[in-house]
């Protein structure tokens, strides 16, 4: 009786996982657009209206992929925006989280830089690429430029509301102990605001790809960005996906690589999140 009330389960654990759930997601996903696409090219108006121009289907798309890597066109405007992300994104880490420290520690900085930081982020990207590139012309530095200028915030401000987050009975414990200032700073400050850190440079990861491709957009002559606007203007839809594609895949290499590290950095936040997640699914019903 025992045994029959412990049923097996009908399928492996591993199957009903978050990962395998989001990968049999995306691969409907790709197989939805492929039979969409056959649907269409068997209709009349797919020849009248040119259809092919506009839309491929996802086997078309690795086809172009092929192609495009076999005449090395595709690693070398990947190569250029590599490049400009690496540049951008490790200069904002580099400016973003020490200006944010000040910031939250330093008064005076912080009412000094609070405007210029407010009405910088304010601004769209798109005004302030063209203006960029006619400064510096074009290139990988104008391009950097604004890759930084699209991740640098949410590092900042992560990182200031970081440190201004960082519990108050934890301060008083190291100063009742008399710790002092620098102790205070890198043994419970620093280590406390990690996570929040970590999570702003995880967000800047998407906007400096984003970057990329607006500062391509304007002025460039190689990288991912230009080849999508560059095929598109001839209605070459499939090296358009192709390069759509390998920026969502970096994107998301580079997220996934983030969080890693940030289970590396700081495994009681990852431990605490993997609590809250458990007590979600316990709750229910």
């Amino acid at each position: 009786m025992k045994a029959a009330a412990e049923r097996e389960p009908r399928f492996p654990a591993w199957l009903g996982s978050p990962r395998m759930i989001a990968a049999c997601s995306v691969v409907v996903g790709i197989g939805l657009w492929q039979l969409g696409y056959e649907a269409l090219a068997r209709t009349r108006y797919f020849k009248a209206y040119a259809i092919h121009h506009f839309l491929s289907s996802p086997l078309q798309v690795v086809q172009a992929f092929g192609e495009l890597y076999r005449s090395g066109e595709l690693l070398r405007h990947s190569y250029f925006s590599f490049l400009e992300f690496a540049y951008g994104f490790l200069l904002a880490i580099a400016v973003g989280i020490p200006v944010g420290l000040l910031m939250a520690t330093v008064k005076k900085i912080n009412y000094y830089l609070d405007p210029w930081v407010s009405c910088l982020y304010a601004t769209p990207l798109v005004a302030l690429a063209p203006v960029i590139i006619v400064w510096f012309g074009l290139g990988i530095l104008p391009n950097s430029l604004v890759v930084f200028l699209g991740a640098v915030f949410p590092i900042l401000l992560n990182t200031y509301t970081g440190i201004k987050s960082v519990k108050q009975n934890l301060i008083e414990v190291v100063r009742a102990f008399g710790g002092s200032r620098l102790q205070l700073f890198f043994k419970v400050m620093i280590p406390d605001a990690t996570p929040a850190i970590i999570t702003g440079i995880r967000l800047a990861v998407g906007r400096a790809v984003i970057s990329v491709v607006v500062a391509e957009l304007f002025g460039a002559e190689a990288g991912l960005g230009f080849m999508v606007y560059f095929y598109s203007q001839r209605f070459l839809p499939g090296p358009v996906f192709v390069g759509i594609v390998v920026l969502v895949v970096f994107g998301i290499v580079s997220f996934l690589a983030l969080e890693k590290v940030q289970g590396w950095l700081s495994p009681w936040y990852a431990h605490q999140l993997r609590r809250a997640a458990h007590g979600m699914e316990v709750e229910q019903p």
